[in-house]
């Protein structure tokens, strides 16, 4: 799965609900890609509820992350599309399933991700600005 982006399946009117995962359930695996630097350096892969990109943190060029007030750790940045919302496989929650990840990404996007309109996202370029 690394590398590749999970799109969701043809689009309807209907809003997706998920059968197997609880709302409780994803409002805990939302919460676990805020201040998780430990989590995703322990994690084999990782995945992005936004634009659904697999990723192994370890093999990154450049990750980037956001400070969070101490004493909480950092928050990763996804590579791809650069918004904050991704966890790693150490997190103990399935992020190989595309139902998952799908239901985490309605949950908190509510139908405006690239997993929810099934647009592929053109990979993040940082540009280095020099200020005087």
């Amino acid at each position: 799965m690394e590398g590749k982006h999970l799109m969701k399946p043809k689009k309807t009117n209907a809003p997706y609900v998920s059968s197997r995962f609880l709302p409780d359930y994803l409002k805990k695996a939302h919460d676990a890609t805020f201040a998780h630097e430990s989590v995703i350096r322990a994690s084999e892969h990782c995945v992005c509820f936004y634009c659904g990109h697999s990723f192994k943190p370890n093999e990154e060029a450049k990750l980037s992350w956001i400070a969070e007030r101490p004493p909480r750790e950092r928050t990763l940045r996804c590579p791809m599309c650069a918004i904050d919302c991704v966890i790693g496989s150490a997190s103990s929650f399935p992020i190989d399933d595309p139902e998952f990840v799908l239901a985490c990404s309605e949950a908190w996007f509510g139908g405006i991700s690239r997993i929810s309109d099934g647009k592929p996202v053109e990979k993040l370029s940082y540009v280095h600005l020099i200020l005087d």
